[in-house]
């Protein structure tokens, strides 16, 4: 089982760490200080105990006494009163100095339990700021590079500050962004210019199949097959122009003007009246639940776009005799499309790619005669991005795929 719970982030991490390596030099340097003032006292307790009185009597043989052995000498000379007998004078400086030594010991550990706890908390303050202080640069990296998307390559993080090892990360990912900007940017003149290129010899070789064929002049046999190219060309140039669309679309930045209602139930039907055709081919039933719902867009005909391939996705992946059902509406948080079709059952990994350019899902040959592109969802899928729009692909509960194109109220 896979647990859920958080870890702690590695600012978080390092302050702990930190503040634990300066907690435990503090308790290591209490401890230190605690043992050597005990082995202070006990020294000084010997030492104490080891004179000798005026009437000769010996205790124990200490080191450094003279000058405590001299007090107490000229202690007892004057004392008018008898003079105590040995075991006395032994029992009484032992016992004195051994209270002395244990209210100053116990006070000790008091107070180094104090200035540990206090200790304690200047540590983790101290190691918090400086986390903080090391991770801000490293928190503007972050900031700044996921507001970097593939519309706005331009961007760059051009980090201040001295040249350091995270300044040598933020350049690096400069460098980066500097090779996938040129990346895109091939790739799409590419896209632009092929497909540009491609579509004059195309329409000249449509023209030079179709008018012998419509003036009888090709040969019975030869019939079907000047058919079946027309159909390749046809669809050579329908690639072209989805190809083109694909690169428009990725191309797209967002707009600055101001968000503008428009309203989806024109789009939809006439999305639904140009597949007309195709919708009685197959036999197809259509339902939809429209509410009049209107969509703030800064771009109306990339929103138009978008639903087009939505419909034209559900109705070219479905089955004969199946169904698409259209549903629009409208919350506080957002307003939406959905667009679900009949079909071979899909897996949520198998939805989640159809996005993918040139995906057409594991069943598409099989149900849709070879005519899918395999680009609608992607260009749907570019658009989102390029309105602030969502996309969310989830199979169908008996089959299919049911198509969410959710767009952000206007602000």
């Amino acid at each position: 089982m896979t647990s859920t719970r958080r870890s702690w982030s590695f600012r978080t991490r390092l302050t702990a760490l930190i503040a634990a390596v300066f907690v435990a030099g503090g308790t290591a340097l209490l401890v230190v200080q605690y043992l050597l003032v005990q082995g202070l006292f006990e020294d000084a307790i010997g030492s104490i105990t080891s004179c000798v009185d005026d009437r000769g009597v010996t205790v124990v043989a200490g080191a450094d006494s003279e000058l405590d052995c001299q007090t107490m000498s000229d202690g007892w000379g004057t004392d008018p009163g008898p003079a105590p007998s040995a075991d006395e004078d032994y029992a009484v400086i032992v016992e004195q100095t051994t209270l002395l030594s244990e209210d100053v010991l116990s006070g000790l550990l008091l107070w180094s339990i104090v200035t540990l706890l206090v200790f304690t908390g200047l540590a983790v303050a101290a190691a918090s700021w400086l986390s903080r202080r090391s991770f801000a640069r490293i928190g503007q990296i972050t900031t700044t590079t996921q507001q970097i998307t593939r519309n706005d390559l331009h961007q760059r993080l051009d980090l201040p500050g001295p040249a350091d090892e995270i300044k040598e990360l933020g350049d690096t990912i400069d460098t980066m962004l500097d090779r996938l900007q040129a990346s895109f940017t091939q790739q799409e003149r590419f896209i632009t210019n092929a497909s540009h290129e491609l579509r004059t010899p195309l329409t000249t070789t449509r023209t030079s199949l179709e008018i012998p064929l419509e003036q009888g002049e090709i040969p019975e046999h030869l019939v079907p097959a000047v058919r079946r190219a027309l159909e390749a060309n046809q669809r050579s140039e329908e690639l072209i122009a989805a190809l083109l669309a694909l690169a428009r679309t990725t191309r797209a930045e967002p707009s600055t003007r101001a968000a503008r209602r428009t309203q989806l139930t024109p789009i939809i039907t006439e999305s639904l009246a140009q597949h007309q055709q195709d919708i009685e081919d197959r036999h197809l039933t259509v339902t939809t639940e429209l509410v009049g719902t209107s969509a703030p867009t800064t771009d109306e005909a990339l929103l138009a776009l978008a639903i087009e391939n939505l419909v034209d996705n559900a109705i070219q992946h479905n089955v004969d005799r199946g169904a698409v059902h259209i549903v629009t509406g409208e919350d506080d948080a957002q307003v939406w499309i959905e667009v679900a079709n009949d079909g071979p059952p899909l897996s949520s990994e198998e939805a989640a790619q159809l996005v993918e350019p040139f995906n057409r899902g594991p069943h598409t040959r099989t149900t849709a005669g070879g005519r899918s592109l395999g680009l609608g969802l992607t260009l749907v899928q570019n658009i989102a991005d390029s309105i602030g729009a969502t996309l969310t692909l989830t199979p169908g509960t008996d089959g299919g795929l049911v198509a969410r194109l959710s767009c952000p109220p206007a602000t």
